[in-house]
């Protein structure tokens, strides 16, 4: 998704976006042992812009959502409503990690809106080796942690929870992300024609 971008289905019901204008996956999900991912969904972006690689790389809201648990290192951001996923219709959350000044319990977010930026901060005031995006999700409402590993309890992979329009693909790992087709952009977009063109050649490029 791009920056300020807002879609809905012909119903209103906001559609879920991946939450950066580029993907550049550095480690994916169910990753081998011996690696962070080792066994969840989770997955680790560079940010990424027109011109190669960029350090505190803006991430947006990918609906309208807040923040249902905060840490100094992560948050968890749950869906006001049901939105539209690959998956259907649903209540959507989703885990942020290393930012290094991620919002408080309780911010709310419109759906386009700077919720962070990629960083290196993790627990015990400890950093990364490299400055990412974690991201991992679940389906439905915010129910708690899994045991032993970084996923949420009812976990989902992430092109099953986001769709792609708009986002500029380096490096998707080859999974199946989606582009959702029929989605209304709301009357006052100003996205400009051009970035749309060049985006959609660019993806095509790579996809």
């Amino acid at each position: 998704m791009r920056a300020g971008q807002t879609m809905t289905d012909s119903n209103g019901n906001q559609v879920s976006l991946f939450p950066m204008e580029y993907m550049n996956i550095s480690q994916g999900e169910l990753s081998p042992s011996g690696y962070s991912h080792n066994g969840s969904y989770a997955m680790d972006f560079l940010g990424y812009g027109a011109n190669g690689r960029i350090l505190k790389c803006p991430y947006y809201a990918p609906f309208d959502c807040h923040v249902v648990q905060h840490a100094s290192y992560y948050n968890v951001w749950q869906s006001n409503n049901r939105v539209v996923t690959p998956r259907g219709l649903q209540y959507t959350t989703f885990v942020v990690m290393h930012d290094d000044t991620p919002p408080l319990l309780g911010t709310n977010a419109t759906q386009g809106s700077l919720i962070g930026h990629t960083g290196t901060n993790t627990y015990s005031g400890g950093t990364v080796s490299g400055d990412h995006l974690h991201l991992d999700g679940a389906n439905n409402t915010f129910a708690g942690w899994m045991s032993g590993g970084h996923d949420l309890n009812n976990r989902e992979h992430l092109y099953n929870l986001f769709y792609v329009n708009d986002t500029v693909i380096i490096n998707g790992y080859g999974y199946n992300w989606q582009t959702y087709q029929g989605g209304i952009t709301p009357t006052g977009n100003k996205y400009r024609f051009k970035w749309v063109l060049y985006a959609n050649k660019i993806r095509n490029r790579n996809g």
